[in-house]
């Protein structure tokens, strides 16, 4: 509904009724303002099973691997993940969407022109031009464009903590990539060790059936050990290459490029970070995720104060001037200049639905964001829980490697007297290479672990 401010006389507004008008809509301008604070996390002074907190922090905890390949990797993924790349575009979407926002407090101006020639009234054909100027101003006397900006300010924070995350599992990913890649090359060599070895245990074979000091049995049961070992190498080879593939999608290089550097070989990446992760609130604010909830909470928060002001009168300033010149009858100006002042009266409950709407996003919103603090901890101290045991779990797999090789050497030179059965040497080669995929297995899951951690914890181990 608009209301024309000027007096039904004819007069112009008093004084005193326009002071009064203003004093009114000054004393409701702060009603629809939020207060907004950010929450703060409820959080232990510690997390359970992290060593104490050291200086030196570094959010490139890939270093900890002290991998050149890796480091390489992880440069070319920061320069060309796609997925980053659509983080980055979705920050532009949110930076246009503020600075629309923003222009909503700036005057309006727009300007028309045209031209008409034609006999309208049977007295002669005439020309006609004219031109017109308008400009209006929304005041934001309620705080509907206040808080919208507030409102677009937080989605646009929450874009660039979106390419954040989105950076980090990045980092993540090529780490984990990169990680099963090694793992399954030492595999393979492994493998192929241990086929060479049975491969001395057969000829050893033959050479005692042939002296009589061996059973046929012997040599197929030793054949049948080169042959299970050949039949695991494929199932590595698949592995490496398809953390090949998955390397050249992060980094969006093609798998042709990335094999010859890869294929020459490494040991597998072994992280020389402790498991300190610093102070749990000073973490749980670092982390991106838990931001970015937070910056969707103050959203939605100052959505409720838009909601709120639709309720509050709507006050703009308005004019337009008209020049039109007719030929061969003179120029004529029409202008016009004022407030409108817009109440909504009765709009069938749609405001108050609209509030109830906003407010219930808002408690989801804050809802949302204690989840994600929660699970911020619950990652942390999971992380830290695995990487801690990652350590003894190596330990008994190296001696169970040790003890495994010197069974094999034995039970082999025992054979070779004749004082041993084959079947000794063949549980004792499976043994050894079992030991040795397993020692290759536990170095995989304590660099993983580490990696879910170190992101866990938003880069902050060392």
């Amino acid at each position: 509904m608009a209301m024309n401010l000027s007096e039904p006389s004819g007069r112009a507004p008093s004084r005193r009724s326009f002071l009064w008008g203003a004093a009114s809509l000054l004393a409701l301008a702060g009603c629809a303002d939020v207060a907004y604070q950010p929450p703060e996390a409820a959080v232990a002074d510690r997390f359970d099973g992290a060593a104490p907190a050291r200086t030196g922090e570094t959010r490139d905890w890939w270093l900890a691997f002290r991998d050149d390949e890796l480091n390489r990797l992880i440069a070319a993924g920061q320069a060309r993940n796609l997925s980053v790349q659509q983080a980055l575009a979705a920050i532009e979407e949110a930076r246009a969407a503020a600075d629309a926002t923003g222009a909503a407090d700036l005057p309006q101006v727009s300007g028309s022109a045209a031209a008409t020639r034609g006999d309208t009234q049977g007295t002669g054909t005439r020309t006609t031009t004219s031109a017109g100027l308008g400009v209006s101003w929304l005041l934001d006397i309620f705080g509907a464009n206040r808080n919208s900006r507030k409102a677009a300010a937080a989605r646009l924070d929450a874009a660039y903590l979106s390419a954040d995350v989105a950076r980090l599992m990045m980092e993540s990913a090529i780490a984990q990539a990169y990680v099963a890649l090694r793992y399954h090359q030492e595999s393979i060599a492994l493998t192929k060790r241990s086929i060479e070895s049975r491969k001395r245990s057969l000829d050893l074979t033959k050479a005692q059936v042939e002296a009589g000091d061996a059973s046929r049995l012997d040599q197929i049961q030793a054949e049948q050990l080169v042959a299970e070992g050949e039949a695991q190498l494929p199932a590595f080879e698949t592995g490496f290459d398809q953390a090949l593939a998955q390397l050249a999608t992060l980094t969006a290089e093609r798998s042709a490029t990335l094999r010859p550097r890869l294929q020459r070989g490494a040991a597998q990446p072994k992280p020389r970070f402790k498991a300190s992760v610093g102070v749990p609130a000073q973490v749980i604010a670092a982390r991106p995720d838990v931001r970015m909830a937070e910056r969707a909470y103050a959203a939605a928060a100052f959505d409720v104060g838009v909601a709120k002001a639709a309720f509050y009168p709507s006050v703009s300033l308005s004019g337009s001037i008209t020049p039109t010149d007719i030929r061969h009858a003179g120029s004529i100006s029409y202008w016009a200049v004022g407030p409108q002042i817009d109440l909504p009266i009765f709009t069938g409950g749609a405001n108050r639905a609209n509030l109830k709407g906003a407010e219930a996003r808002a408690v989801q919103a804050k809802l949302a964001w204690e989840a994600a603090v929660l699970a911020a901890i619950e990652e942390i101290e999971s992380g830290l829980a695995a990487y801690n045991r990652d350590g003894r779990a190596i330990a008994a797999q190296s001696r169970l490697v040790s003890t495994s090789a010197e069974a094999v050497d034995l039970s082999r030179t025992n054979f070779s007297y004749g004082e041993g059965s084959f079947m000794s040497v063949l549980d004792a080669e499976r043994s050894y290479l079992s030991a040795q995929e397993g020692l290759a297995a536990a170095e995989r899951q304590r660099a993983s672990d580490f990696i879910t951690l170190s992101v866990a914890a938003a880069g902050g181990t060392r």
